[in-house]
């Protein structure tokens, strides 16, 4: 079965940590976060022509000007400090349940700096190593990478060739020219990311909402997913909190007739519902009319315990299905029980 990608944007921060993160510490989306960051004084002296309160227009703004090099540095200094602080909790987050609702075909773009995807990563890779690829599209203040010899991971690593501890990774911040080809891991996230939309079966878009400041990253995505008259047995599906007429508007490019599910719950979305079998069973569903049960998937709530009892018994049968076979999704359908 085709890949399942999942596209991460700001809004999907606040989803693992609605509480603050391990220290009680709060995220926020990228509107407000001048104050949230204290930095009221450092712009005091800043003339602007725009009246938003979003960093992101802030920013590009102010960019490229001589006269606020010194407000640039100290923002994105402050932004990485910001973000390279947070921790998440002990307990099972969102980020826990969408990574291991995936499995290695597919993959995570994200467009978030903060760790605690990465984190997520970590502690999941200790339930399975079946996990789903992570793209950072505009850089992650917990990933390193070598760039002599293209090697990255968590930025406390070492580079497996040249056994230096991987540098930490420039982040893109919020100009609305951005240059992709710049950086060399930021490049090849990006060609990741164009060859993985144009072979997915799915698109799940969770809490992005494609700023003005990310024109050129929408376009970049658009090109890579086609036209949606070449999509039409594809599902897309939207987590977001926005309306849902709105959501239509802003991702009409990419969603052809009613193929789309929409939701403001990660629980009640395709993967929430079917994980680790989100395409195989919407492939049923939609194109042999077999219905399934989405009242098998995670719930909110659900301890470790709980999971790694999941997980332990969708793997078996990963591990025991050839390659060349489909997952059985007895759990989904009772009837998919011998279905090979």
């Amino acid at each position: 079965m085709r890949a399942h990608t999942v596209i991460l944007g700001a809004g999907a921060t606040m989803a693992p940590i609605p509480n603050g993160d391990k220290n009680g510490k709060k995220s926020s989306v990228m509107q407000g976060m001048i104050h949230k960051l204290g930095l009221e004084e450092l712009m005091q002296g800043v003339t602007l022509e725009t009246t938003s309160d979003n960093i992101e227009d802030i920013y590009s703004e102010i960019y490229g000007k001589p006269e606020y090099e010194g407000v640039v540095r100290e923002l994105e200094k402050k932004l990485y400090d910001y973000f390279d602080s947070l921790e998440l909790p002990d307990s099972p987050t969102i980020y826990d349940f969408l990574l291991l609702s995936l499995t290695s075909k597919d993959v995570v773009a994200t467009f978030n700096w903060d760790p605690l995807l990465v984190q997520a990563y970590v502690r999941c890779f200790r339930i399975t190593e079946n996990l789903p690829k992570i793209l950072c599209l505009h850089g992650n203040v917990a990933i390193g990478y070598c760039e002599t010899h293209r090697e990255f991971g968590t930025k406390d690593a070492v580079c497996p060739i040249c056994k230096k501890q991987l540098p930490p990774i420039k982040l893109l911040y919020p100009v609305k020219e951005k240059n992709y080809k710049d950086n060399d891991y930021i490049k090849s996230c990006w060609d990741a990311v164009d060859y993985i939309l144009e072979n997915s079966y799915m698109i799940t878009i969770f809490g992005y909402s494609a700023p003005s400041s990310d024109i050129e990253a929408v376009n970049l995505l658009k090109k890579a997913w086609g036209g949606k008259e070449n999509r039409q047995l594809e599902e897309v599906s939207i987590i977001d909190i926005i309306d849902e007429e709105d959501m239509l508007k802003k991702w009409d490019d990419f969603i052809y007739s009613h193929h789309y599910r929409y939701t403001n719950n990660f629980f009640d979305s395709y993967l929430g519902m079917f994980p680790r079998r989100s395409c195989e069973t919407v492939f049923a569903m939609y194109s042999m009319n077999i219905p399934a049960d989405g009242r098998r998937g995670f719930k909110q709530g659900m301890s470790w315990e709980d999971i790694n009892f999941m997980i332990d018994e969708l793997s078996v049968d990963e591990y025991n299905t050839p390659d060349d076979k489909n997952l059985p999704l007895y759990y989904t359908a009772e009837h998919f029980m011998n279905r090979k």
